[in-house]
């Protein structure tokens, strides 16, 4: 638990309480939330979280950006910014220090109708959702591109996204046929790349080693 005092809640104090509140079962319940990068692009959120959402049955999962600020002052310009993060987030949040108070109607239904959520942080840097922060449809090519900044890949055959720092046994496959074909290849290199979780390689080799070795399953029956 974060330790407030009087007149000296920083910009770094939300996002640790933020950060916190994504991991929380009671909060967002994400399964990652990096750390932000100094060198991460514009639009810069102050934290992200990425939560599964496929079940049992899929890999599916959420980005979820969010910015803080230390009061409710020019709210509206501040949800005007926060609305950019829905280029490469699926929901976007903006988390507000107020610890006397609550957001005002007129402050969530300017954030419900722009879609975004809004996060109320108390005294104690406890965070509360006020406003849920509906699904956007983000561009594929920025989140992915968002999601690799922060070093993370999503996984080809399972739909999974897992963190490159941490993972063993991955694998990355070379386009070069395809990036030839779009011209993207610079000095014989290539760089279009694609990458299969831990998971998929030890499956895809248990297949391997357990299939015949002429191909025909003995089972079959025509």
């Amino acid at each position: 638990m974060i330790e407030p005092t009087a007149n000296k809640i920083s910009s770094n104090d939300l996002r640790d309480a933020v950060a916190s509140w994504l991991v929380a079962p009671s909060g967002a319940d994400c399964v990652f939330v990096p750390a932000i990068p100094s060198t991460l692009r514009d639009p810069r959120p102050d934290a992200v979280g990425i939560r599964h959402t496929g079940g049992q049955l899929g890999g599916d999962f959420e980005v979820i950006a969010v910015e803080v600020q230390l009061s409710t002052k020019k709210l509206v310009s501040a949800l005007g910014h926060v609305s950019s993060h829905s280029i490469h987030a699926d929901r976007v949040y903006l988390a507000c220090y107020l610890p006397e108070s609550e957001f005002s109607e007129e402050q969530m239904n300017v954030a419900l109708h722009l879609g975004i959520g809004l996060i109320r942080i108390d005294h104690e840097l406890v965070c509360h959702r006020s406003v849920l922060a509906s699904t956007n449809r983000p561009i594929p090519a920025m989140r992915t591109e968002l999601l690799y900044q922060l070093g993370l890949v999503t996984c080809q055959l399972c739909g999974v996204a897992y963190s490159l720092s941490s993972a063993d046994n991955d694998a990355v496959f070379w386009n070069e046929i395809w990036a030839d074909r779009f011209g993207r290849l610079r000095n014989e290199s290539v760089y279009d790349r694609r990458y299969l979780c831990p998971d998929c390689v030890r499956n895809v080799q248990d297949l391997s080693s357990s299939a015949p070795e002429d191909g025909i399953d003995s089972n079959f029956e025509p």
